[in-house]
């Protein structure tokens, strides 16, 4: 099967291709995301749970920490209460472990963890620990043996899981550069006196060479010569360019936008949808509350056997390939309850739960089956570790809207990153509808070329490519090689009963 990686540097998104599907789907968001360091100020402090609020100097919601995640100096004791750790106004070194919710925000530690792409330090917890995903009992023995001999004195460190079969040198400079990286912290840490954000991974594509690329990916297609840099540069600092390993890499520079050309939209877009169909007949319904999904099975229009218990068994088979690769696609955590269509026979639940739990191997999430209880409803749970796909995109307030609720995603990039409001977001909605019309459709006598692709925003690369006409109107320029004519009487019309004082 061809597995491919297809970055959009422009848009900031990345996603996993397995045979032309969108297995995963990776962006970077300007808000907390998982790994980021904050240097954080003590808010509130609840005795009754042992836990606390931390402010992270931003205008967004308060990070929370138990007492069991805080790591203290003082090794070896233990503290019961919270109050013996922290007071209010204390400053506090945290990570983000868990990313923010609807209603929450995010869930802090004080353990710092530095990832690499083949080791884990732990500048504060003096351990050595192996992946499970190393099954190898020579290879564990040797990896251990090589972190015991090379970890810092009083840090601790985590061999991943690709480093197995991997020369010493790599592990050696890979942990190098995180130990220089927690010397700049501290350092900067030691220059910061207010709540501020000390360290995050801004960089889309050394996020995705890190986390997702292995040696079973054939090609990565990107549409920016900088991310065709960058991918060459890690590949290369990681050692995969060798004649061993094959994989492509290549630059898209087409004038149809990458995320349509491999369909990425058009999956977000069903991703966002309730009901899923089955191949064969058949649909799942995907509900989401506070903190539990409901996935419901329901048979339709199935009817391929003429034994109604094997009819049964065979929607189930096939509405748990489809709810193993949602849960994946649409990040889904927390608890999960999936309503399966009756089955009467032991036998044929059985068969069910092994199949099941052979599609959730593949998850790294670590899906675990609870049981299947006795209504026939089987309970499993996920870990968090991102948002998940509706978190990112779908918004609850924008169903008021008298509009389609699926946007396009330029337009939830607007809500998401600049903070514009409903109404406004509705007009650039219909202002997007009305260009993408007038473009290369109709011909016009007055126009102005935009050679100057100025734009407002707070990604130094999208300034090249992108045009804003002012802060109040937005422009989203999908093809940056373009040259697009916009009719001065049209912009007249848009901009007449606006003041360009704040431009």
């Amino acid at each position: 099967m061809v597995k491919k990686i297809v970055i959009s540097y422009f848009n900031s998104i990345a996603a996993t291709l397995q045979t032309s599907k969108v297995q995963e789907i990776i962006l970077i968001n300007k808000t907390y995301q998982v790994n980021d360091i904050y240097l954080g100020i003590v808010h509130k402090i609840f005795s009754s749970i042992n836990a606390a609020f931390i402010n992270l100097g931003q205008d967004t919601k308060s990070g929370f920490i138990h007492v069991s995640d805080i790591k203290t100096l003082r090794r070896g004791q233990r503290f019961f209460s919270i109050n013996d750790l922290l007071s209010i106004n204390q400053l506090i070194l945290v990570q983000v472990v868990k990313e923010p919710t609807f209603n929450k925000g995010p869930r802090l530690t004080s353990n710092i963890h530095l990832h690499g792409k083949y080791v884990v330090l732990l500048p504060l917890c003096n351990i050595v620990l192996i992946s499970n995903h190393i099954y190898d009992n020579n290879e564990r023995i040797h990896l251990y043996s090589l972190a015991v001999l090379i970890k810092p004195q009083l840090m601790g460190l985590i061999i991943k899981s690709c480093a197995e079969g991997v020369s010493e040198s790599l592990i050696l400079q890979d942990l190098d550069l995180l130990i220089q990286q927690w010397f700049f912290i501290q350092k900067k840490v030691l220059l910061s006196s207010i709540p501020c954000l000390i360290y995050k991974d801004e960089d889309l594509v050394k996020k995705v060479i890190r986390d997702c690329y292995d040696k079973s990916i054939k090609k990565i297609v990107v549409d920016s010569i900088d991310a065709l840099k960058l991918v060459y540069y890690y590949l290369k600092k990681w050692s995969y360019i060798s004649a061993s390993i094959s994989t492509k890499v290549q630059l898209y520079n087409k004038h149809l936008c990458i995320l349509d050309k491999f369909y990425i939209k058009d999956t977000i877009k069903q991703l966002l949808r309730p009901k899923v169909n089955l191949l064969y007949g058949g649909s799942i319904f995907i509900e989401y509350y506070e903190a539990l999904t409901v996935i419901d099975v329901n048979s339709g229009s199935f009817n391929k056997l003429y034994n109604s218990k094997e009819a049964i068994l065979r929607i189930n088979f096939y509405a748990s390939i489809e709810i193993a690769y949602q849960l994946k696609a649409r990040n889904i955590n927390g608890v999960i309850i999936i309503d399966f269509i009756d089955m009467y026979s032991k036998r044929d639940q059985l068969k069910l739960l092994e199949h099941f739990n052979k599609l959730l191997t593949y998850d790294d999430c670590s899906p675990k089956v609870v049981q299947l209880s006795e209504l026939g409803l089987l309970e499993l749970t996920r870990m968090r570790r991102h948002q998940s796909i509706r978190e990112i995109f779908d918004f609850s307030n924008l169903k008021t809207l008298n509009y389609s609720s699926f946007f396009f995603i330029e337009d939830l990039y607007y809500k998401l990153f600049f903070n514009i409001s409903d109404e406004d977001l509705k007009n650039q909605f219909f202002l997007n509808k009305s260009i993408r019309s007038l473009f290369f459709s109709k011909q016009f006598k007055l126009c102005k070329i935009l050679k100057n692709k100025l734009m407002i925003s707070y990604n130094p690369l999208l300034n090249k490519y992108f045009s804003f006409i002012d802060r109040v109107n937005l422009l989203y320029f999908l093809y940056p090689k373009a040259n697009y004519l916009l009719p001065l009487f049209f912009y007249y019309r848009l901009t007449s009963l606006r003041s360009f004082d704040h431009c």
